[in-house]
């Protein structure tokens, strides 16, 4: 991955990518809004949208967002920003969006993934693999 800790939403995406049914992950990479129209056609009832975030806690913590709270903290650079993606998912598809936040360690160029980031993707594919098979 490009920017270490920052790949965290993207590798759960790609790790979960199989689910068949009920649930389907989509990988946004740094222009999630390019997945609007996909999401929109698997018409979800909640769509969770992950990204690594610094909230300025312990590597690898897990947090969900509220929509008001994003302009308070720093997110990974996207084409647009996660606010209007989610407003817009949120209008377009009726569903509930939330969003769960990963505290990165590292965003460094070309770097390997931190251990506490890669523990905490591991523990979320395998609990929403249970949840969702």
């Amino acid at each position: 991955m490009l920017r270490a800790d920052d790949a965290a939403g993207t590798m759960i995406a790609e790790r979960l990518e199989g689910l068949q049914g009920r649930a389907q992950a989509f990988a946004g990479y740094s222009a999630p809004e390019n997945l609007t129209g996909e999401i929109k056609r698997f018409s979800p009832d909640i769509v969770l949208v992950i990204d690594a975030i610094d909230l300025g806690v312990e590597p690898g913590e897990v947090r969900v967002i509220e929509l008001d709270e994003i302009g308070g903290v720093s997110f990974s650079t996207h084409m647009l920003p996660l606010k209007i993606i989610i407003e817009y998912l949120r209008q377009e598809t009726g569903a509930e969006v939330v969003l769960l936040g990963i505290q990165v360690s590292s965003i460094e160029f070309m770097q390997k993934m931190t251990e506490a980031v890669r523990a905490t993707v591991d523990a979320i594919v395998d609990s929403l693999e249970a949840l969702l098979v």
